[in-house]
Formats: C-alpha cells, structure tokens, sequence
C-alpha cells in the first residue's frame, strides 16, 4: 500500500499552501517506544466507503507479525428505511465490511445506556483505544474516558480549513485544488478539536481534473491516504505521545472554511445568485440538485424540478448562431430551449437550458439534459418541461423555434398567492 501512495502522490502533483501544521513523519519517529504501552483492544466507530477503508487497513496490520493489536469492535449506525414507502432496508456500508473481515459489529444510534465491550478471561480485557472514521458522532466522555489512550480520528481535510461533517463534499464546492488527510486526538465535546498527530505534508495533494471531480472520486482518492495514516500511527503508537496542540502563524493561515452536514436546503439551486461554476461544483459534490418552476395559471403555486446529475457546461455549437445573441441576453434563471421548427416538442431530445448569475456570456448556461418535473417521469429536459406546460409561446428565430418559461426558477417552494 505505501508503494501504491507513493505512486498516486508522485502522479498526483502539488501546489503551493501557504502553511503546515506540525507533521511527524509516520513510520519513523519514535520507534524505540515499540516496546511501550498495552496491545490494543480497539473500538472502530465508522459509517461510509471512507472509514471501511480505514478498517480493512486496520484489519490486515493486525494480523501481521508486529502488530500489537489484540482486537477490533466495530461500532456504526442501525440499519434505516429508505426509499419510496420506507419498504427498503439500507445498512451503513462499514457493516458489510466487517462482517466480511469477521469482526463483531455493534450497531447503535445513541451510546446512552451502552457499555463497551469487554473481554473477559484474558490478561487485557478492557478496550484501550477508539477509532472514529467518518462516524458522524461525538464519542462522549463516559466511553472515552474508560479507554486509557483516549480515541483517534482520521479527517478528511487539512485542518483547521474545512473542520465538520462533510469534508470531501465541501472541497469540491469550495472550487479547492488540493486537499490532504489529517490524524488528531478526539475531543469530548466537539468535533475536530482534537490534537494534530499527523496530516499530509503541505502543500497537500493536488487533486486532479478539479472541474470534473465527484464526491467518489475525491473519496476514492483520500480514502487509502487516510488508512495508511491510520495504520502509521498505530505501528508507531502515535497515541502514546504528549498531546500539544499545534497551530499555524496567525499571519500565514488560510482563508479556514467549515464543512458542516449536507442538507436538502443545499441541493436547492439558486440561478439569480449563483454562477456556472457554484452551480456544477455543488453538482458534483451533492446532487442531484433541484429547483421550483412557477406555473403560468391563477394557482401560481411552484412545481419541484429535479435536476439529473448530468447537468453540465453548453458544447461548442449546441447554440445555434440564429438564436446565440438572443438567448446571451436573456436573464439568469429563466429556462429556455432550442427546436427546429415543427418538431414535436413533447418528444425532443433537447436539454433545456438556463442562465446562471455569470456576467461572461460564455460561461453562463447551464445545459439539464434531463429532469424530472413532480412526479412525472424522469425525461430529456425540453420534453419533460413541455409535457408538464411550463412553456410559454415560442418565439421564430430563423430555423428555430425558441421556447422560455414566463417565469424565472426560485430555490424555495412558492405556495401561490
């Protein structure tokens, strides 16, 4: 594996970063403290593909020759409904993956009135250290404090910049062109407080092809990263250290940004404010997104539109140049789309198109190939907003017919007069 991130950091690049945290360079500090400590009854606390990495990382080192790992539990969320009807029954994906490596799994969705597992019989019974990878909880104070080296987080980001739930998701809507790992302490409030033990060195990874990136690229990207870190630190018993917290100069940080929990609301797309670029970033990273569309009757009540993830910039010529100048002029927000004359508009291939908030012409239209407007069939995004009546009267453009909407898109649900 560290032959496989050496080639991928090799590949990858760098670009300049204004500061580093403290770094100890994994593998190699402190290893005449081999011989200290406890073997490890370790608690695994994860959810998603990212932490399943760090487990089966975790996993192997533990069934090699120099591991001092006695045992892993894996803690994660119970199993939830899902799905039209709550008829699906969808497990976190950190559980398939420990029943496959034959750990024992604890699924709980509070620790009130949960103990941690105990190992009775044996000369070290007692969990000594938890894991959090991408759990989503506070490890409150009772259980960590029971664990005599405290508990170890592996975050997605090179912190303080992006410190909460989502991480990977806001380094893409962020427009970020590197990223890193960072390994801290767990702190027993507050998450991502911790103290830094290790974090990719600056100037951070650079990510590449940034415009096209998705949330599982760039996971796929960090994920064996961040268990490499996570096994480094347990080789070199990084817990056993005196925890210092570490920060960069004042006059040498970053602009620092949050990474708080995606919710609906930041799927909502917002034409009249947003550009282009917002809008494909949050694609990438969160969508699909959707938006209202207000019908042209006495109701005025709005209609959900719901954006595929194909949403993309316009090809070179998808414009035609009979109708290029007019639809540039157009306002943001105001869907529009572009048939030959006499074709059947309810059975177009057509995307619908819209203008973001770009002053730049050219980088202003948003291209939906598809969409899916209330409960009607997913379908191309000319036909399925013609077949729901959101089309106003074309307008004859040379061999086109131009098609708009009376009125301009809105990030929230209007009820109508």
């Amino acid at each position: 594996m560290r032959q496989n991130i050496l080639r991928l950091s090799a590949g990858l690049g760098t670009t300049a970063r204004p500061w580093r945290l403290f770094k100890y360079p994994s593998k190699r500090l402190f290893s005449a403290q081999k011989d200290g400590g406890d073997p490890l009854r370790i608690l695994f606390c994860g959810s998603d593909l990212f932490s399943s990495a760090s487990l089966e990382a975790l996993d192997r080192y533990s069934r090699t020759n120099e591991s001092n790992v006695l045992s892993i539990d894996v803690v994660t969320r119970t199993d939830k409904r899902t799905g039209r009807g709550l008829k699906v029954l969808k497990s976190p994906p950190i559980k398939a993956t420990a029943l496959g490596l034959g750990l024992p799994v604890h699924q709980i969705d509070t620790f009130s009135g949960w103990n941690l597992p105990e190992y009775h019989q044996t000369d070290n019974p007692y969990i000594n250290l938890i894991i959090a990878v991408s759990f989503g909880r506070l490890i409150p104070p009772r259980i960590l404090n029971q664990s005599k080296y405290n508990g170890l987080n592996i975050h997605p980001s090179l912190l303080p910049d992006l410190p909460g739930a989502a991480p990977i998701q806001w380094t893409i809507i962020h427009g970020r062109t590197t990223t890193g790992v960072t390994l801290q302490t767990l702190h027993p409030s507050k998450f991502d407080q911790g103290f830094l033990l290790d974090q990719t060195p600056s100037p951070g990874l650079m990510i590449p092809n940034p415009d096209a990136i998705t949330t599982k690229d760039l996971t796929d990207m960090l994920a064996p990263v961040g268990a490499e870190m996570l096994v480094n630190a347990i080789r070199n018993q990084l817990y056993l250290l005196p925890q210092k917290r570490f920060q960069p100069p004042e006059d040498e940080s970053p602009a620092i940004m949050a990474a708080p929990k995606i919710t609906s609301q930041m799927q909502a797309i917002d034409f009249t404010t947003q550009t282009q670029a917002e809008i494909l970033r949050r694609n990438r990273a969160i969508g699909p997104l959707y938006t209202f569309a207000q019908r042209d009757d006495v109701s005025g009540h709005s209609i959900r539109i719901n954006c595929g993830k194909d949403m993309r910039v316009a090809r070179a010529g998808e414009v035609p140049a009979e109708v290029k100048r007019t639809v540039e002029s157009f306002p943001c927000a105001i869907p529009y789309a572009i048939v030959e004359q006499e074709a059947d508009l309810h059975q177009s291939t057509q995307p619908l198109i819209v203008n973001a908030s770009d002053t730049d012409p050219d980088d202003r239209q948003v291209i939906l190939p598809t969409i899916t407007v209330a409960s009607m069939k997913a379908a191309t995004g000319t036909a399925a907003a013609a077949r729901a009546g959101l089309f106003a009267p074309p307008m004859r453009l040379g061999e086109y017919d131009l098609y708009c909407f009376s009125h301009p898109l809105s990030s929230t649900n209007r009820e109508g007069p």
